[in-house]
């Protein structure tokens, strides 16, 4: 019978014990998405819930509602598909890529057509990391990045950028987020970076500050000009200024029941 050596017994040791290590090894955790609300502005944050009598549609807050539409038709038709298809992605469990890189794997309806969605994931450096949106529609195009962006990982920041679509895939809109979670100020804002678009270079911005009085607004601004909305969420009160629409630099008003009112009494 042969009989081991001291150094024999000892590397056997040495391989055992990594074995049993490497085998206990987990998967690093994944990084949080950040929320829906980095990539969607809240369209339907804005009070529409008046009768629209003749005097109200001729008034401040229409104005500024109308205004809103068009960004809305404009910029939120262009990015459905790839943002409900990320809304998806809290569905879904992600897998492990390796370097620090996981990848969420699902389909998803999007008015009548389906998606496969490819969302990686990977992490830069301490503070960010990177994601890209892949998409192939069932039956239609394949593998086409929609959108990529750098977030941080405590959730405060995200950058984004997005594609018109599969049949053009310029570079079209880039969507800066940021959120102070403690307290509760946040803001979105969509500018558009295509030189050839008509809006090139103009943008909208949402934002949401508690300790307002107008604890709303939205800014948008278009071929040298600027509209600013702002309004109180719990009244539905506000004030709009553009001094091309208006003819000067004043706030114009409405009351809670979205009527024009004089500002100095509002």
């Amino acid at each position: 019978m042969k009989i081991l050596k001291p150094a024999s017994y000892g590397l056997i040791l040495s391989l055992g014990l990594m074995l049993t290590f490497t085998s206990c090894e987990k998967d690093p955790k994944a990084m949080e998405l950040p929320p829906a609300e980095s990539l969607v502005i809240d369209w339907d944050a804005f009070p529409n819930n008046a009768k629209k009598s003749a005097e109200l549609i001729a008034g401040n807050w229409f104005y500024s509602a109308g205004t809103i539409v068009v960004w809305n038709v404009v910029v939120g038709a262009n990015i459905l598909v790839p943002t409900t298809a990320y809304a998806a992605a809290f569905n879904t469990a992600p897998v492990y890529l390796g370097d620090n890189s996981w990848e969420w794997s699902y389909t998803v309806k999007v008015g009548q057509f389906t998606y496969a969605a490819n969302l990686v994931g990977a992490r830069i450096d301490n503070e960010s990391f990177s994601m890209s949106m892949t998409l192939s529609q069932v039956g239609g195009f394949q593998d086409f990045q929609w959108f990529t962006g750098i977030i941080r990982y405590d959730g405060t920041s995200a950058v984004w950028t997005l594609s018109y679509n599969p049949d053009n895939a310029a570079e079209y809109l880039e969507i800066d987020y940021s959120k102070d979670f403690e307290t509760d100020v946040a803001n979105i804002r969509y500018t558009v970076i295509d030189p050839q678009n008509e809006l090139y270079q103009g943008y909208i911005d949402y934002g949401i500050d508690p300790e307002l009085d107008y604890d709303a607004h939205y800014t948008i601004f278009k071929e040298n000009n600027t509209t600013y909305i702002e309004w109180n969420t719990s009244t539905n009160a506000g004030h709009v200024k553009d001094q091309i629409h208006f003819g000067d630099a004043n706030w114009h008003c409405w009351d809670s029941q979205l009527q024009d009112v004089d500002c100095n009494v509002e």
